[in-house]
C-alpha cells in the first residue's frame, strides 16, 4: 500500500480524535477500584484459559518431528566424516562383501549432498 493511498485515512483519524476528551476519560478511570473489585478465582481461570490456549496453539501449529531430508542430510555427513574409520575393520570397507555396499553409500551420501547444495540455492533464489 502506497504513502498516497493511506494519507486519507490518517488524516481522518487525526481529526477526529481532536475531538476527544482524554482527560475527562482518564479521570474516569478509577485504577484502585478496578484492582479491589477484581474476582481472584475469575482472573486466575482466565489466565490459565489463556496460557492453556497458547500452548495448544503452539503445540498445534509446529511439528517436533524429523524432516526426511534432514535426516539423510546428516546420514550422508556421518558417513562421509566417518569414512576413514570403516577402512580399518575388517567388516567395513576391507571386506569384500559389503565392498559393493560401501560404494553405494558412497554414490548415496554424494547423491544426497549434491542434491542438499542445490535445494538450498534454489531457496535461496526464491527469497531474493
Amino acid at each position: 500500500m502506497s504513502s498516497n493511498a493511506v494519507a486519507p485515512i490518517i488524516n481522518q483519524l487525526q481529526q477526529s480524535l481532536q475531538h476527544v476528551d482524554f482527560r475527562s476519560l482518564a479521570d474516569g478511570l478509577d485504577l484502585k477500584s478496578l484492582v479491589t473489585g477484581l474476582d481472584v478465582k475469575t482472573v486466575s481461570w482466565l489466565a490459565l484459559i489463556v496460557v492453556a490456549l497458547i500452548f495448544i496453539y503452539e503445540w498445534w501449529t509446529k511439528s517436533y518431528g524429523y524432516d526426511a531430508s534432514s535426516l539423510a542430510l546428516s546420514a550422508a555427513d556421518y558417513w562421509q566424516d566417518n569414512r576413514d574409520q570403516f577402512t580399518y575393520d575388517p567388516y567395513g570397507r576391507g571386506s569384500r562383501s559389503l565392498e559393493p555396499l560401501t560404494d553405494v553409500l558412497d554414490a548415496l551420501a554424494d547423491a544426497v549432498k549434491k542434491w542438499e547444495s542445490t535445494q538450498g540455492k534454489s531457496v535461496k533464489n526464491r527469497s531474493s
